[in-house]
């Protein structure tokens, strides 16, 4: 059918950067005010199904190249499982969170709860790099974490200064965690530069 076929002729970085730009978009106008809890939440969870075109066309990709081991195929399985888990986690305790009194011991387990599948992706990404044989892919996937690292830094060093000096409004820290899934996956797209690692 016709999405499959876009699918399926789409490159990666039409599919990053359509997720990126949404990303962006609701950021903005959740903090704008222009929509107001849990709009965002649901927003960033429609935004989340994106992922699946993404993984599959850069797979395809990387496969196409013969870049792709038995190791990164269960990482994409397993980091896309427990991206998924945190989706519905997150999303289940916003709206749960609506439903409790203010300061019910219970808000402690819902804001723990979204904790656990971002562990499990911290798992996946570590697991991989144990399993993968290919020096190369696993440089690769070092390098791509290192780029997620390097844009929470900026983006959190960024937007703590232009806070402090009062200039935008204060946001939560649980885009960290995205931020650093969004850079990881800028830098799998990257294409590698020539030279030789010594």
């Amino acid at each position: 059918m016709m999405t499959e076929a876009v699918q399926s002729t789409a490159k990666p970085g039409v599919w990053a950067g359509l997720f990126c730009t949404n990303m962006a978009l609701i950021f903005v106008l959740s903090i704008t005010g222009a929509i107001e809890h849990p709009v965002p939440m649901i927003l960033l969870a429609c935004n989340m199904v994106l992922l699946i075109p993404l993984v599959k066309s850069a797979s395809r990709a990387q496969e196409e190249k013969g870049a792709v081991s038995k190791a990164m195929r269960a990482y994409n399985r397993r980091f896309l499982t427990f991206s998924f888990i945190y989706m519905v986690v997150m999303l289940g305790a916003a709206f749960a969170a609506g439903k409790l009194a203010e300061g019910s011991p219970a808000m402690w387990v819902l804001a723990v709860l979204p904790m656990l599948p971002a562990f499990g992706m911290i798992w996946a990404m570590v697991r991989y790099l144990q399993e993968e044989h290919d020096e190369y892919l696993r440089l690769r996937a070092v390098n791509a974490s290192m780029v997620g690292l390097g844009l929470v830094l900026v983006l959190g060093t960024g937007w703590g200064f232009l806070e402090t000096f009062d200039l935008v409004p204060h946001i939560w820290a649980w885009w960290v965690f995205p931020a650093w899934a969004i850079g990881l996956g800028i830098g799998m797209a990257l294409p590698e530069r020539g030279g030789e690692v010594s």
